[in-house]
């Protein structure tokens, strides 16, 4: 994986910072559809 800056970056274009995939939220979570990659906030 990237290092957390550039991760960050992808992750602020909406796109997965594994494979660049786009983004999606749900339940307070970004996750991606096509890898599985998840990133929790939390509450």
């Amino acid at each position: 994986m990237k290092n957390s800056e550039e991760a960050r970056e992808l992750i602020s274009k909406g796109l997965c910072p594994v494979c660049k995939s786009k983004l999606s939220h749900s339940e307070g979570c970004i996750e991606c559809e096509s890898c599985g990659w998840s990133e929790c906030e939390e509450a």
